[in-house]
């Protein structure tokens, strides 16, 4: 039997560059890349764990254009399958903007 689809947006494959700026621990930033994105969420893959329920500043790189922002929190963390990574789901504040440069 197939589980039934919680999210209520669509989710679309997009592997781009991203940065993510935890509010406090002082801005620390940590790198990582998308593994989808919908309007209102992310998934990210990264080399360290972000703590559960951060708040944090989140930039994509896109190819052509300015990159996309927004301020989100992490709903989730997981060690990937291979154990090498950490993928973290984010749900955005509001949908990711054309860089703005947040406050």
């Amino acid at each position: 039997m197939f589980r039934k689809e919680r999210r209520s947006q669509h989710r679309y494959p997009v592997k781009q560059p991203a940065s993510v700026r935890l509010q406090g621990e002082n801005g620390r930033e940590v790198a990582a890349v998308t593994q989808n994105v919908s309007t209102r969420g992310l998934l990210l893959r990264c080399e360290e764990a972000i703590p559960l329920r951060s708040k944090i500043e989140v930039t994509v790189c896109l190819p052509v254009g300015l990159p996309l922002e927004g301020l989100g929190e992490v709903l989730r963390v997981q060690q990937s399958s291979t154990g090498a990574a950490f993928l973290v789901a984010i749900e955005c504040e509001a949908p990711l903007e054309r860089f703005s440069r947040l406050t």
